[in-house]
């Protein structure tokens, strides 16, 4: 890929990232077309992007985000979901990873907080940890939400 192309991918993907309020690195090895296709259509529907991107070109666009924390977990195939909200990402990856098993959840950047399974015991599973994580964020943002109806 010529070095203006690769540049050009790096600003759209920046401009993304700037637009979004979460970020989900996952691991969709595994995954077949179908179960992939029902993914990204939850994902849509909730107004999250799912972009499988190089990996190179992924840390050069979080960078210049100034987002680096994600950096160690974008090795292997890593699909980025881009979320316009705090939760919908996070949520809709860690209830179809339940369901379906698929994909791995790696990391979730929200609200400048990284959520990780390396910064928990190496020894808990992996995605149990994330999902954990992610549990505890989503109940926090419902109960939030529910005192602000109540």
């Amino acid at each position: 890929m010529p070095t203006s192309e690769k540049e050009q991918r790096v600003r759209e993907l920046t401009e993304r990232i700037a637009r979004s309020k979460s970020i989900v690195l996952a691991n969709f090895t595994g995954m077949n077309v179908d179960l992939v296709t029902k993914m990204r259509r939850r994902l849509r529907d909730a107004h999250v992007e799912f972009i499988v991107e190089k990996n190179t070109l992924a840390k050069r666009a979080l960078a210049d985000s100034g987002v680096k924390d994600l950096d160690p977990f974008l090795e292997g195939p890593t699909g980025i979901a881009l979320g316009q909200d705090e939760i919908s990402g996070v949520k809709i990856l860690a209830e179809f990873s339940k369901e379906f098993e698929k994909p791995d959840l790696k990391a979730a950047y929200v609200g400048g907080t990284l959520y990780s399974p390396a910064l928990r015991s190496p020894l808990q599973g992996f995605t149990g940890v994330l999902t954990g994580s992610i549990r505890k964020l989503v109940g926090t943002i419902d109960a939030v939400g529910m005192k602000k109806q109540g």
